[in-house]
């Protein structure tokens, strides 16, 4: 991509075959380039790429949690065969077509409706686990080797106003955070269909996420779990944020640090 189409770029939104081919890694070293100059100054095409490739993940996610036991595959095709037998004979004339389908599309046909039954049973009985799955996620997509966040600082006035421009809220750091605690530093996010801030931290050498979105716009969310696969979520609000911590923590030491983000955003 020359200077020019770059120029061009910056003052264009992408587009979704662009969008598309970036988050699948599919353009030339000096296209993805231009594009990422791009995204540094476009807040729109950033929460545009940032959905996207939410979406992708949890999408990913939603096809591998549920897998059909084949015997329950085998009891619903023999269910649907007996009853295309049943049809048939009462009506063959109407229904005669039915009885060359194949095995294979029986098969086909009974995990398709497993997996829609599934699907939509789980979303209703388990609606806040969708939430606390992509909180856990997150998170642990940060202890990766090689997820480095895209602000690496210990100095709250560095990480702060990093956000400006990319966020439509604002946020306040403390002065000082409670013993052991550190800042290590920061991520543009998405969280619950909403830009969010990940803030980094480690307490007594536990990794911490933080996320900040603006309860305004916020879905109303039910209470989440207190723990999820071994690691604690502690939940706050303020006027304008909803702040959400994740860690294997000590909870009592992740609820200093809470406490402490919620202290500074209500006396600033």
């Amino acid at each position: 991509m020359n200077q020019m189409s770059q120029n061009n770029r910056s003052m264009e939104h992408l587009n979704p075959d662009e969008l598309n081919a970036f988050i699948d890694g599919e353009l030339s070293s000096s296209e993805q380039d231009g594009i990422q100059l791009h995204l540094s100054t476009c807040h729109a095409c950033t929460l545009r790429v940032l959905s996207a490739t939410r979406l992708k993940a949890a999408t990913a996610r939603a096809g591998q949690r549920f897998a059909p036991p084949p015997e329950a595959l085998a009891r619903l095709t023999t269910r649907l065969h007996s009853h295309q037998t049943q049809t048939a004979q009462t009506q063959p004339k109407t229904f005669a077509t039915i009885s060359h389908f194949r095995p294979a599309v029986w098969t086909a046909l009974a995990a398709g409706i497993l997996l829609t039954l599934s699907l939509l049973g789980w979303r209703q009985l388990h609606p806040i686990n969708n939430l606390a799955a992509e909180l856990l996620d997150q998170h642990l997509a940060t202890l990766s080797n090689g997820a480095a966040p895209q602000v690496i600082s210990t100095d709250r006035h560095t990480v702060k106003p990093w956000f400006q421009g990319r966020l439509p809220f604002s946020f306040n750091l403390p002065d000082s955070l409670p013993p052991d605690t550190i800042l290590k530093g920061a991520d543009l996010t998405y969280l619950n269909g909403q830009p969010a801030a990940l803030l980094l931290f480690t307490i007594h050498r536990h990794e911490v996420s933080i996320f900040l979105t603006q309860r305004s716009t916020s879905p109303t969310l039910t209470t989440l779990p207190n723990t999820r696969a071994g690691f604690n979520l502690q939940t706050a609000t303020t006027s304008d944020l909803r702040i959400v911590a994740v860690s294997d923590v000590n909870p009592a030491d992740l609820d200093l640090l809470v406490a402490a983000l919620v202290h500074i955003q209500k006396s600033a």
